[in-house]
């Protein structure tokens, strides 16, 4: 129970029950744990600078309590449009000593110019919220400058230049001053103090060619147009389309819609023909499947990473990116003789083919699965891929 207490210890001697001695504890507080029990709380105040129209933002705590953890979520939003928008937003977190208070201070000298920044900060005690404080606001116009190298703070995205570094506007230094930040030209591979030497950009989107994934913006990743043997800093020069490659597999029923595909395929590469071709021309393959209740399933991945589509019939699949897997479902009797032809195209939106299969049926009594039509139908399934080769968008 909440309120004061204390832990007696007695020696008794078991012989004759005598107290030989009893040892009495301090005194200890026990609150009560279903309600927070913390009354620390927090004052938020702003102080401007006197000359370069920045805000300092204090924060003080007070009535902590020695070996709590304590939280200050703070965020400060620009309300000069009438709705607030976020300009900055972080923590600070501490375990608290043994003196009580505590005094945490923010200098806002690099923040955007608003004619009304507003703080909000929420106190928290462990996973405990205390207290909520906010409509603290100030204007602010800085006009600091702390590397001296006369770019505003607000506006320097390298703030900490040695004295007397040239700098662009960006407040980054430019050795050779080609236009270029030197940092930049180390990356790029171009020499920092030549003016003549400045990174290459092939597309020109402003990322030099050493830093860009895809350097000619043909869609094709570097290190993949290497591995083709293809030109990655010349846009004419790139990898030939390759399209899907696709298999034929047959399953169980009983074992459940397949989802991998590790084994023998009844059709290890389903060869196609190109759209041009009338698919009365087409000479198809055929399978022949054993009496049963079974899954047939046309599995298709591209090596360049596309988007594949793939028509069985009149069910399409996708586009969907480097696999894609459609099949039917079908039952089989005994002592049927029959055969069925299965039209599947495939395309990764470049180039398509097509490719007929004749699935033989042996049994004697054919019977679809409820729901199904009398001829061979297909049953999207959806299988989830990945990406076998990298293609830029």
């Amino acid at each position: 129970a909440s309120g004061t207490h204390h832990v007696e210890c007695t020696l008794t001697r078991l012989a004759d029950n005598y107290d030989m001695h009893t040892l009495v504890s301090n005194d200890f507080q026990i609150i009560d744990d279903t309600s927070n029990q913390d009354d620390a709380t927090i004052s938020v105040s702003v102080d401007m600078h006197p000359t370069e129209s920045w805000g300092t933002v204090v924060i003080d705590s007070m009535d902590l309590d020695s070996g709590q953890e304590y939280t200050l979520d703070w965020m400060v939003e620009d309300y000069s449009s009438g709705s607030p928008v976020l300009m900055i937003e972080n923590d600070h977190i501490w375990v608290e000593g043994s003196d009580g208070v505590d005094s945490y201070s923010l200098e806002f000298h690099d923040l955007s110019d608003t004619t009304d920044a507003c703080i909000t900060v929420v106190f928290i005690a462990g996973d405990t919220e205390l207290q909520t404080v906010s409509n603290v606001c100030w204007a602010s116009a800085s006009t600091s400058d702390f590397d001296g190298d006369g770019v505003y703070d607000k506006d320097d995205l390298c703030p900490n230049s040695p004295a007397g570094s040239v700098v662009q506007a960006d407040g980054c230094s430019d050795s050779d001053g080609d236009g270029f930040d030197s940092g930049y030209e180390v990356d790029c591979g171009s020499d920092p103090n030549d003016q003549q030497s400045i990174p290459s950009d092939v597309d020109n989107d402003g990322t030099c060619d050493a830093l860009d994934a895809d350097a000619d913006d043909d869609g094709y990743l570097n290190e993949d147009e290497v591995a083709a043997g293809t030109d990655p800093l010349d846009s004419s020069s790139k990898p030939e389309n390759r399209l899907p490659t696709c298999a034929v597999y047959y399953s169980l029923e009983v074992d459940g819609i397949p989802t991998t595909f590790e084994g023998d395929a009844a059709i290890p590469a389903l060869s196609g023909v190109s759209a041009q071709t009338a698919v009365s021309a087409l000479i198809p393959t055929t399978i022949a499947v054993p009496e049963g209740k079974y899954y047939i399933t046309a599995h298709c991945v591209d090596l360049d990473g596309d988007d594949i589509t793939v028509t069985v019939n009149d069910i399409t699949v996708g586009p969907m990116a480097g696999e894609v897997s459609a099949g039917a479902v079908i039952e089989i009797g005994e002592d049927v003789d029959e055969t069925m032809d299965v039209q599947i195209t495939w395309s990764d939106g470049t180039d398509s083919l097509t490719a007929l299969v004749t699935v033989e049926l042996n049994g004697d009594n054919q019977s679809l699965i409820p729901g199904f039509g009398a001829a061979l139908t297909i049953m999207v399934l959806l299988c989830a891929g990945f990406i076998l080769a990298r293609k830029d968008d």
